[in-house]
C-alpha cells in the first residue's frame, strides 16, 4: 500500500490521484481493482492472523506501506506522462513532416526530463480546461464488457475511426506483446508447476508415488496436538492430489487470439508464432492416440 491523503470523493467507480501516485501502487488505468484502507484500521486491526491461508491469501494483503513516494522507483511508464503547459510552434510544424515519436521526443515535457528536482511531482502541465474533471464515464468500459473478445472488439473499433492508427499493426502489436507472452509463459509453468493436497494445503515438487498425500497427519486436541504437533505414530494426511495450472488458464486466450487474427489480420510472422503455441497447446492436453468417433463416422 502507499500512503495517501482523501482530499474529495467523486461520484464514479474510480479513484482521482497523482499519476505517480497510481504507478506507486501498481494500479494503473487497465480496469485493475483498487481500495482505500484508513491508517489507523490497518495499523489497529490488521494481523496476519486473520489472512487466509490458501493459496493466493497473502496477495494482496497490505503487508508492505509505502510512506514516500520516490520518482525514480517506479514505473517507467509514469515518467512519460506529459506534463507540458503548451506546445511550441515547431513542434506542430515537425507533426506535418509525420516523424517517429522519438525523432520529436526532446520537444516535449515528460515527467522524466523532470527526475532530481521538485518539478518531478509538482507543477504538472495541462493544455485545455474543463468544468470538473470527475465529468468522465463513471464506470470503466473494461468492467461493463463482459468478455475478453468485447474488449478487442471495442479497443480495435477505436481505433478504426481515429486516421492515425493502423488497426492491423495494433491488433498484431496486442497477440505480440499480450497474448502470445501469457500463453508462453503459461505453457511453461504447467510444464513446472507443483501439485497441491487439497486437504491440508501441502505442495510437491513431484507427485507422491502413493498418489494422495504422504504429510503425517496432525492431530486436534489436547496437549501438544492442539498446537499442530503430529504425534510420532500418527497416520497420513491421505488428502487428493490437484494441479496447481489449470488447462484453462493456458487456453483462455487462444480463442480470442484466433478472433483477432481472423477478423482484423496481423502479420505473417505473428500468425506463425500464434499458430505454433496454439499446436503446442494442443499438443499437451490432446491425446493423439484417442479420437472422438460419431455414429456419421461408422455409416
Amino acid at each position: 500500500g502507499v500512503l495517501s491523503r482523501i482530499i474529495g470523493w467523486a461520484d464514479c467507480s474510480g479513484g482521482y490521484a497523482h499519476p505517480l501516485f497510481h504507478a506507486a501502487k501498481r494500479r494503473n488505468c487497465d480496469g485493475d481493482e483498487d481500495a482505500i484502507m484508513l491508517l489507523m484500521d490497518g495499523l489497529l486491526n490488521f494481523s496476519r492472523e486473520i489472512l487466509p491461508a490458501n493459496r493466493g491469501g497473502q496477495m494482496d494483503a497490505p503487508l508492505v506501506l509505502t510512506t514516500r513516494l520516490n520518482p525514480t522507483e517506479v514505473d517507467k511508464e509514469a515518467l512519460n506522462v506529459d506534463s507540458g503547459w503548451f506546445y511550441e510552434r515547431d513542434f506542430y510544424e515537425a507533426t506535418l513532416q509525420q516523424p517517429h515519436p522519438k525523432d520529436i521526443a526532446h520537444r516535449m515535457d515528460f515527467v522524466e526530463r523532470r527526475l532530481g528536482t521538485i518539478a518531478a511531482v509538482r507543477g504538472y502541465g495541462f493544455t485545455h480546461d474543463c468544468h470538473a474533471f470527475d465529468q468522465g464515464p463513471a464506470l470503466s468500459a473494461y468492467k461493463t464488457l463482459d468478455t475478453m473478445i468485447d474488449k478487442m472488439n471495442g479497443q480495435l473499433a477505436l481505433g478504426h475511426r481515429l486516421r492515425g492508427v493502423d488497426v492491423r499493426q495494433v491488433a498484431s502489436s496486442v497477440v505480440r506483446s499480450h497474448f502470445l507472452p501469457d500463453l508462453r509463459g503459461n505453457l511453461n509453468a504447467y510444464g513446472r508447476q507443483k501439485v497441491r493436497c487439497l486437504k491440508c494445503g501441502h505442495s510437491y515438487r513431484r507427485m507422491p508415488l502413493a498418489a494422495h498425500c504422504i504429510q503425517p497427519k496432525k492431530e486436534t486436541g489436547r496437549g501438544l496436538s492442539s498446537m499442530g504437533v503430529a504425534k510420532s505414530e500418527g497416520g497420513q494426511c491421505n488428502g487428493n492430489l490437484a494441479l496447481t495450472v489449470s488447462e484453462g488458464a493456458v487456453r483462455k486466450y487462444i480463442a480470442v487470439m484466433q478472433f483477432v487474427m481472423d477478423h482484423y489480420g496481423v502479420d505473417l510472422y505473428t500468425r506463425q508464432n500464434a499458430n505454433w503455441l496454439a499446436d503446442s497447446a494442443d499438443s499437451l492436453f490432446n491425446n493423439d492416440r484417442a479420437k472422438q468417433l460419431s455414429l456419421s463416422d461408422f455409416l
